[in-house]
């Protein structure tokens, strides 16, 4: 099973052993990032150390490598921890020590555009926030259809993890402007977060 190229970063730890028997390849990057390709597109396994916040500890490699899909390995994860790392614009964020299978689920779903997130953390993200009710009813009257054509591609942009900044860009408009849009799409859907969004995105 090979999922392409995929780079590994930790600043005290070597390549965990199911992460090493997914990718035997896996190329294990240093702290300055002089041995990347900076035009590289595909994972970036992302191994967090105590004592930073996860925007700190990444903004090097999101600069020098923005292209890349940042997956967030944590010792010990946490919900607030969690959100953090979908704040910084993470693909996933799951446990340093989960099982091959699970690597490989991961890894899947990135590669193919998806946003993973541990079933456990996404119940706990998800409850009490958005009725399950109603999240069904958004999904079956078909969501985009409720949405205005500038909206539905703001909507997507989200998904896919874009800041407004660069969903401004992209569209030609003002960050105010997207900010409005986002405000409008969430309030429309009954959505409370743009990681709600984005699974609600994902899975119709």
């Amino acid at each position: 099973m090979s999922f392409g190229e995929s780079y590994f970063y930790s600043l005290h730890y070597q390549v965990p052993s199911a992460l090493l028997e997914l990718e035997p390849n896996i190329q294990l990057i240093s702290e300055d990032f002089t041995d990347v390709d900076l035009s590289f597109s595909g994972l970036i396994w992302f191994h967090l150390a105590p004592g930073a916040t996860i925007a700190a500890q990444t903004a090097t490699i999101r600069k020098c490598l923005p292209h890349g899909k940042l997956v967030i390995m944590s010792d010990l994860p946490s919900d607030l921890e969690a959100l953090a790392a979908f704040s910084i614009m993470a693909k996933a964020y799951c446990n340093t020590h989960s099982g091959m299978s699970v690597l490989a689920n991961v890894a899947s779903v990135v590669l193919q555009g998806g946003i993973w997130i541990g079933e456990a953390i996404m119940h706990r993200l998800l409850e009490n926030q958005v009725p399950a009710q109603d999240i069904a009813k958004v999904v079956n009257t078909k969501w985009d259809n409720i949405l205005t054509t500038r909206e539905r591609e703001v909507a997507v942009m989200v998904a896919n993890g874009l800041p407004n900044r660069v969903i401004a860009e992209k569209m030609s408009i003002t960050e105010r402007t997207v900010k409005a849009h986002v405000g409008a799409v969430l309030e429309k859907l009954g959505l409370k977060s743009r990681l709600q969004l984005a699974l609600l995105v994902k899975e119709s």
